[in-house]
């Protein structure tokens, strides 16, 4: 009897631990939701939608140049509003499909965030001497197509872009964009068409497609963007987070931004 009751409890036992085994395996082998193809098609809508903000507020910034106040004021105020709806509908489509948790951060999360960041400057910094060595200009193709040419930069206040959409452009590159291309590079390009114990292919498909879709005009400025898709990448499937990524990318963008503001107000104040 005694021996019955003890191979009944070790039955029992094993039960619950192949239970927790299935349960676990269940949970790490979360597949995406939805078709796959038409997954595709929907990350290739929200890559291009994605390009929408960025054109409109340069256009606008461009031509502020030559508006007067009020229709600078107006044209960026419209642009708030679309940027907004984009933002609301690419982020509304990401939680509805993310099988990730993004857990707060902690002090540790926000210094491995900042150390990953401070890593992305050394790289940058590396790709952009090679680059000038290679080609005599430090700039990539995407760089002069957001920020002008180094050598044809403006030298006098009437040069300049009007303040508002100025002040916007930079909020733009320095958080919007980072926010929206994390949301559609890393979290809804893996979570929509990889399951979620996948990473290497959606670590280096995910990274050349953000380095392909910089303005790349040789194989340096290519290397550099897909190296850093590689880094933000990193950040998030960390703790598959999206929101680290999202900080390493703002750190990055805003230090740029830091400094066109800076040789802005300096122009004009000079």
């Amino acid at each position: 009897m005694v021996f019955n009751m003890t191979n009944h409890d070790e039955m029992n036992e094993q039960h619950k631990e192949n239970q927790n085994e299935d349960l676990s395996k269940n949970q790490s082998d979360v597949l995406p939701k939805g078709n796959i193809a038409l997954n595709i098609l929907i990350f290739i809508g929200w890559m291009i939608l994605a390009q929408l903000p960025i054109i409109i507020i340069l256009t606008i910034t461009n031509l502020s140049v030559k508006m007067d106040t009020l229709k600078a004021t107006m044209s960026t105020v419209l642009y708030l509003i679309v940027v907004s709806v984009v933002v609301w509908l690419i982020r509304r489509y990401y939680r509805r499909h993310t099988y990730e948790h993004t857990d707060k951060f902690t002090t540790k999360d926000i210094g491995i965030n900042i150390g990953w960041a401070v890593l992305l400057r050394i790289i940058v910094y590396a790709f952009l001497f090679l680059l000038y060595k290679v080609t005599g200009s430090a700039q990539t193709s995407n760089d002069k197509l957001l920020f002008g040419d180094m050598n044809q930069q403006a030298t006098n206040a009437s040069q300049l872009a009007q303040v508002f959409p100025f002040i916007i452009f930079v909020i733009t590159i320095s958080f919007i964009a980072p926010y929206l291309e994390e949301l559609i590079y890393r979290g809804i390009f893996k979570e929509t068409l990889f399951k979620k114990t996948s990473f290497w292919l959606p670590f280096i498909i995910s990274s050349i497609v953000f380095g392909s879709q910089h303005g790349i005009n040789n194989i340096i400025s290519f290397i550099m963007y897909t190296s850093m898709g590689m880094v933000f990448y990193l950040a998030y499937s960390r703790r598959g987070n999206i929101k680290d990524s999202m900080m390493v990318h703002m750190i990055h963008n805003s230090i740029i931004g830091i400094a066109i503001l800076v040789g802005y107000f300096y122009i004009m104040f000079k």
